[in-house]
């Protein structure tokens, strides 16, 4: 049997083409959450979310950082983690 040399979630993830290829630009207000997130674990965004866990699950680390983050992507700047959790359900 042949040892895993690093964890699950540094090892590369493939995503279908249109997860890469979103139908919005930088900036745009249609944006969904799930990429968003993904945008900023892809990105290395340590501060706020992060991978964590062996089964490749992300960790919030910063909910009120990726609030106001995800606040200011979607142009509602009194977005709280409150609001935000909503979606995430």
């Amino acid at each position: 049997m042949a040892s895993v040399s690093s964890p699950y979630w540094t090892r590369a993830v493939l995503f279908p083409d249109w997860a890469y290829k979103p139908a919005w630009s930088p900036g745009s207000r249609q944006v969904q959450l799930w990429h968003f997130l993904l945008e900023l674990l892809g990105a290395g965004e340590g501060g706020a979310i992060g991978w964590g866990g062996e089964w490749g699950e992300f960790v919030i680390r910063d909910p009120e950082r990726l609030a106001r983050l995800w606040g200011e992507r979607k142009g509602k700047p009194h977005m709280n983690y409150d609001k935000l959790s909503r979606a995430l359900r």
